[in-house]
């Protein structure tokens, strides 16, 4: 299976391996993944952040986070997305690898992961998600300088605009993304003890 599926994804496999991180791990969302998620959220729903990657043996990863759900994605071509609602969410962790970072949750009975993901698009991924859902400790984090915080901003607003047009809800992300990119410029990346704190902070709103 292995061997199939580098002969499908051989391109990107290749330059993964060669470059020691995803090459793809930093794209704007494409239109057929706009397509694909905006019919899961809700209008009032917030989107927040993303990141892509690989997934063993499937292809392409995107997993989606809004304030409510994690929606991902685990193929090229497939029209299936898994939804998580973020309250199912029993465990995440996020730990750096040979190829990028790799982020895993457990939910429903179910764990999914993917790999390849890019430092600072995982990092403020990864302090969002924390705010909803139990995060473990990164290991190996990356700094996030200017640069990084800038085109995290980017991505993710342009993400928000794309599947959540309706202008209120839509500024409001922004605001939000634009704090938690700043938060993990600033802070680092999720300790143990932070995780716990953003937990209790927002469960009191």
């Amino acid at each position: 299976m292995a061997w199939l599926d580098f002969i499908k994804n051989g391109n990107e496999l290749s330059e993964l391996l060669i470059e020691g991180q995803n090459p793809y791990g930093t794209q704007l969302l494409k239109q057929a993944d706009v397509d694909q998620m905006r019919q899961h959220i809700q209008p009032d729903e917030r989107v927040l952040a993303y990141v892509l990657g690989r997934v063993v043996l499937a292809g392409r990863g995107l997993w989606l986070l809004t304030d409510r759900h994690l929606l991902i994605s685990e193929n090229d071509t497939g029209s299936l997305v898994h939804h998580f609602a973020l309250r199912d969410i029993t465990e995440a962790e996020c730990l750096k690898g040979k190829y990028g970072y790799t982020l895993r949750v457990t939910a429903a009975g179910q764990q999914r992961s993917v790999y390849g993901a890019s430092a600072h698009m995982a990092a403020v991924f990864y302090r969002a998600l924390a705010q909803k859902a139990p995060c473990s400790p990164v290991f190996k984090p990356t700094a996030l300088n200017a640069d990084d915080v800038a085109e995290v901003v980017h991505h993710f607003s342009d993400a928000a605009l794309r599947l959540q047009p309706v202008a209120l809800v839509n500024a409001d992300a922004r605001a939000l993304i634009a704090q938690l990119a700043q938060d993990a410029a600033q802070q680092g990346w999720l300790q143990a003890s932070e995780a716990s704190q953003l937990r209790t902070a927002e469960a009191a709103h």
